[in-house]
């Protein structure tokens, strides 16, 4: 049970890069960007894509408790400036989810340190 919740945060993290780099469009529209010219498309892949393939790949091979509250800082980070920018006039509903959905996944990454 101590590995089970983090390897669900991970592999939700795998499934959001595997998204990012087989349906960059996809991204676009869940995270409200719009990406220019090949560049642009490029970035998705490589930011959103690669990054969260990479590090959850290793998360998950590795089986290392450092590795997923790693993963999981990052998560929670993302979530507390999201949470950040909602108090400085970008409050929209869609922005309080993703300040649940980030929390949620980091706080799933990091559950081992509060078992």
């Amino acid at each position: 049970m101590e590995t089970l919740l983090p390897n669900v945060g991970a592999s939700i993290s795998l499934l959001l890069g595997f998204i990012a780099i087989f349906w960059p469009a996809k991204t676009e529209t869940f995270v409200s960007i719009k990406s220019l010219g090949k560049e642009g498309n490029s970035e998705i892949r490589a930011t959103y894509g690669g990054f969260f393939l990479g590090i959850s790949l290793f998360a998950l091979s590795s089986q290392d408790s450092i590795v997923f509250i790693v993963l999981g800082i990052g998560w929670l980070s993302a979530a507390l400036i999201r949470l950040f920018s909602l108090c400085f006039g970008f409050y929209t509903s869609k922005n309080l989810m993703g300040v649940i959905f980030e929390g949620l996944i980091g706080g799933l990454c990091i559950s081992s340190l509060l078992i």
